[in-house]
């Protein structure tokens, strides 16, 4: 769980890489939360759109560990732009992501006994 704990420590972090199991684990647990509060408003009934309030609050956790994760990909932030390509942009993101991450890349040396990063 430490994994997710430091996303949120390093939430104004856009240097250095983040691994593979630390984006996606981190982003696996802000869907599951997401689902959660949906859910909620949907049983309450709520006026307050709860998912939306944590949405916003953990938008810069994750743009950060996404930028460390295409640093981890030895790509540079800037890949971010693709999503603004119209229909299959948010998917060439999500494969870039999941890409495997490189052993030594231009954002520094990959520490092999780290997975947290």
């Amino acid at each position: 769980m430490d994994w997710y704990f430091d996303a949120w420590k390093r939430y104004a972090q856009f240097s250095g890489r983040a691994s593979l199991k630390a984006f996606w684990l981190f982003f696996l647990v802000n869907c599951l939360i997401s689902v959660v509060f949906v859910v909620l408003e949907i049983v309450f009934q709520s006026t307050w759109k709860i998912e939306a309030l944590y949405s916003l609050l953990v938008f810069l956790p994750m743009l950060s560990l996404t930028v460390r994760r295409l640093h981890d990909t030895n790509r540079s932030a800037w890949w971010l732009l693709v999503v603004l390509v119209p229909a299959i942009g948010m998917l060439v993101l999500l494969m870039l992501l999941a890409l495997p991450s490189e052993p030594d890349s231009d954002f520094g040396h990959y520490p092999q006994n780290n997975a947290m990063l």
